[in-house]
């Protein structure tokens, strides 16, 4: 899975096989990803956990199906400043149109953070309304 944002944080991904709706990733911390304390951004490990799960739903999405956060509620237990940091992710539930996932991120063997997190589930764009004629495109926000 191409994922331009995970090589950009440094974060490896691995999908679980198809319709497994799991998901692992990896990050070993460097200074980059440091706050001014010294630990891990939380911004780096909600960005993991996040992202595992867009990659975990994305194992059980049907061809032209797409997916978006709605939202995610991350516990931080531990702070972190070396190590790799591991992230497992899986479904909890998934309907038609929303999935409950949870990530858990440890480092050896502590968890560090927990996430809980809603996604949407989209159908195919077809580009065509009932008519036939072809959709506009919707402006969410000027």
């Amino acid at each position: 899975m191409n994922n331009p944002f995970a090589d950009l944080v440094g974060f490896t991904l691995r999908l679980g096989r198809r319709g497994s709706g799991e998901c692992s990733a990896a990050l070993d911390v460097r200074p980059g990803l440091l706050n001014p304390n010294g630990v891990v951004h939380g911004g780096a490990l909600f960005s993991m956990a996040d992202t595992a799960m867009g990659a975990a739903l994305h194992t059980t999405l049907a061809p032209g199906e797409y997916c978006a956060t709605v939202e995610i509620k991350i516990h931080f237990l531990l702070p972190v400043s070396k190590g790799k940091l591991r992230c497992s992710t899986r479904v909890v539930q998934r309907g038609g149109r929303i999935a409950v996932l949870e990530s858990h991120l440890s480092v050896g063997r502590k968890q560090v953070a927990q996430a809980l997190g809603t996604f949407a589930i989209f159908a195919p764009r077809t580009g065509k309304t009932e008519g036939g004629k072809s959709a506009k495109p919707r402006r969410l926000s000027k």
